[in-house]
């Protein structure tokens, strides 16, 4: 049972945030704390060189991370890498992390353990963990992650996760990214996660994991979601609002503008960088181990200003500007409640 200590802060933070969301200030963060990572993936490029020779965060750089930032609290921070299960003090971390915030991760699950679930959930206070499948046969997923093993592993770690968390609105998601060559197996991928007792989203493809070459997909593929999504509207829970704009990536020469990472959103690489996104990584505005924040704030927003790059519609965006800037604002505002209401424990 939750302690009356955890739901009165619980209760404080969504209050803040929930102020904070409207009055559309700095609510979202994107980390990465290591580049390493065990699988070879087509689409990333963080698993060569230079990355891999690349400093980590530590426990304390992260415990500096969150102090500088308390003026910005409670953040919605992801998690990411490289391969965060990779980080031996990924459980430190993830506390120092979720004690003002609420934290998310991704990963591909390869070292997902009942004991490091727990760990993070019950100890550390993870709100939400997705594990990525591109696909929904283990032939195509592995190749695509440049490991043997990678789909088995990936869906046992979804089981382990939503049979491991501690309390109800702990969530477990299946993510996929969305690319020239896998619209068809979406709709078997939404299955499978409803199966396991999860639920599913999607992603795009972003251009900055290091230097790959394009994966667009197909422009029907806008429809092809939200019909998806109308099919399965508890279990595939990506904002009507992020799905109909997929299309205009393929069709409008500007992409989606404008962009918001800086004002809304922003990134900390593992050195410490901060920019506008991770697509922004070899300009960044400063670093927030040695920087003053108020500052590298005022450095965001004025690239925000100039800024008219509309390359990427990632979830990052997408789970963001349909809630503050959307047309349809309060249909995406109650439809996020799929992804965000407490599923019962196994």
């Amino acid at each position: 049972m939750l302690s009356y200590d955890f739901l009165v802060r619980d209760f404080t933070k969504k209050a803040r945030y929930l102020t904070a969301f409207a009055k559309r200030r700095m609510i979202h963060l994107n980390l990465q704390i290591l580049y390493s990572c065990n699988f070879k993936c087509e689409i990333c490029d963080f698993w060569q060189e230079p990355y891999t020779t690349m400093r980590r965060l530590s426990a304390m750089d992260v415990q500096t991370i969150a102090e500088k930032l308390k003026p910005l609290n409670p953040l919605l921070i992801s998690l990411g890498g490289g391969e965060p299960f990779m980080h031996k003090e990924l459980v430190d971390i993830v506390r120092i992390l979720s004690k003002d915030n609420f934290l998310a991760m991704i990963s591909n699950g390869w070292y997902v353990t009942p004991e490091m679930a727990k760990a993070i959930f019950q100890h550390a206070g993870m709100y939400e963990v997705s594990i990525s499948v591109d696909y929904a046969t283990a032939e195509k997923h592995d190749k695509q992650r440049g490991k043997e093993g990678a789909f088995d592993h990936a869906v046992n770690a979804l089981k382990v996760l939503h049979e491991n968390r501690s309390y109800p609105h702990q969530r477990v998601h299946m993510i996929s990214v969305v690319m020239d060559d896998n619209l068809d197996e979406i709709e078997g991928l939404i299955q499978l996660a409803k199966k396991i007792g999860i639920t599913y989203f999607v992603t795009l493809y972003s251009e900055g994991r290091g230097e790959k070459p394009s994966r667009l997909f197909r422009q029907e593929v806008s429809n092809e979601l939200l019909r998806l999504k109308r099919k399965y509207p508890t279990d595939f829970v990506s904002l009507p609002g992020y799905l109909e704009r997929f299309a205009e990536i393929t069709t409008e020469e500007q992409g989606i503008t404008p962009c918001y990472a800086g004002k809304n959103l922003f990134n900390i690489d593992c050195q410490g960088n901060v920019t506008l996104c991770i697509d922004r990584l070899d300009d960044p505005v400063g670093n927030i181990l040695t920087d003053d924040w108020s500052t590298l704030q005022e450095k965001l927003l004025a690239q925000h200003q100039q800024n008219d790059c509309g390359a990427c519609w990632t979830s990052c965006r997408g789970n963001i500007e349909p809630l503050l800037y959307g047309k349809h604002r309060l249909r995406n505002f109650l439809d996020s409640y799929q992804m965000t209401k407490s599923i019962p424990l196994v």
